[in-house]
């Protein structure tokens, strides 16, 4: 358990090890390192004053994840853009459609998995609505004015009557049979890539084991509404 006493030795340690990191490697991947320790050092943050060095400046943890969702998500938008673009004048690429994503719904029951992933695509300019259960989910596409651009989705989730293993594919069947045609992407874990035939059989679009392979198949509907920023 945490206790405030403690607060001080650990800011001092993870302070140190930051510092330490950074005289060794470039920004980016500190960055990294201190995204990965803020879900364990965010409870000292909350009541105490805390800075990072980074290429001679003192940044607040705030501002370096802030930073560092930025410039991960512009990585992201450019790998995906190569990724679905594919090379000049190579046989069997398909056009990209000339439309922007601008919407999306996310249905997982633990949001705050999503959460990096989340403020990746926001940095991009696309909203984000979140929705925890195929209920919801369901009610979200008939409500949505303008439309969504596509649906994301976890393969399994924890319902009002208990785990449902294959929620994901619930979702697409009950979208498919009311005659919704929205994009929908299941993100889950590599173990689930074996049930791929499956998963596509339901009426889901894609399937995506990482955050990259997400973003390769959401550019995939349409580009990012930022790019360049």
């Amino acid at each position: 358990m945490f206790r405030p006493e403690d607060a001080g030795g650990a800011v001092k340690d993870a302070a140190d090890l930051i510092n330490a990191l950074t005289a060794l490697a470039w920004p980016l991947i500190v960055g990294v390192v201190v995204w990965r320790l803020f879900p364990i050092i965010k409870k000292i943050v909350r009541t105490r004053g805390f800075t990072v060095k980074v290429a001679g400046a003192e940044l607040s943890v705030q501002a370096l994840s802030e930073q560092l969702v930025r410039t991960t998500s512009q990585i992201q938008s450019k790998l995906a853009s190569i990724s679905t673009t594919g090379p000049a004048g190579a046989a069997g690429w398909e056009e990209l459609p000339a439309r922007t994503l601008r919407r999306v719904l996310w249905v997982d029951d633990h949001p705050a998995d999503n959460a990096y992933v989340t403020a990746q695509l926001q940095a991009l300019g696309v909203e984000v609505v979140q929705a925890t259960s195929t209920r919801e989910a369901v009610a979200a596409v008939a409500a949505a004015v303008p439309p969504f651009d596509a649906v994301l989705s976890d393969l399994d989730r924890t319902q009002d009557d208990g785990p449902h293993p294959d929620t994901g594919l619930e979702l697409a069947r009950e979208l498919r049979a009311r005659g919704e045609d929205v994009p929908l992407f299941v993100y889950t874990s590599p173990a689930a890539a074996a049930r791929r035939p499956e998963i596509l059989a339901a009426g889901v679009t894609g399937l995506a084991t990482t955050s990259t392979a997400l973003f390769e198949l959401l550019r995939g509907i349409g580009s990012f509404p930022r790019t360049n920023d």
